[in-house]
């Protein structure tokens, strides 16, 4: 009896050992970048360059230089259309830098003050933006800083 007690506990050890390991597979960073060429980042247009990013089974973000054409036929060309930025929306998606800096890509920020432009980029009226959210807190967000030249991509799978 002792035998078969201590096979079925290993048996129900390993079984949720594997369940926790699976778990953790899924929600992990499986990659990551910081100023790479889109080419580690497949997911985004072809014309981007200096591109941070992370991706997982869960998450996809990424920030990175393109023209302004070229994303916006980009976004068209996945369905999602940019719309410029009203004075008065709230566009803003996050950055991968907590991430980031969470598995140890990015030195920690200096300052607390500058938490949410670190963690959020907020477009201004003149930009441009699309959001797509869903009841369970996935969806898109993508959005172009006009000034900067620089496109933002936010995926959540949740």
């Amino acid at each position: 009896m002792k035998k078969g007690c201590l096979i079925a506990f290993g048996v129900i050890l390993l079984c949720v050992s594997g369940i926790f390991y699976l778990l953790w597979d899924y929600a992990r960073i499986k990659s990551w970048g910081v100023g790479v060429s889109r080419a580690e980042a497949e997911w985004i247009p072809e014309n981007a360059s200096d591109v941070t990013f992370i991706s997982g089974d869960i998450n996809k973000i990424a920030e990175f230089n393109i023209d302004q054409a070229h994303f916006e036929a980009w976004c068209e060309s996945i369905g999602k259309p940019l719309s410029p930025v009203a004075e008065e929306n709230k566009a803003r998606l996050w950055r991968a830098n907590p991430f980031l800096e969470r598995i140890g890509a990015i030195k920690e920020r200096d300052h607390d003050d500058e938490y949410l432009t670190w963690s959020y980029k907020t477009f201004e009226k003149g930009d441009l933006f699309f959001e797509e959210r869903w009841p369970n807190c996935g969806g898109y967000a993508i959005g172009y800083d006009v000034s900067a030249g620089r496109g933002y991509y936010e995926y959540a799978h949740h």
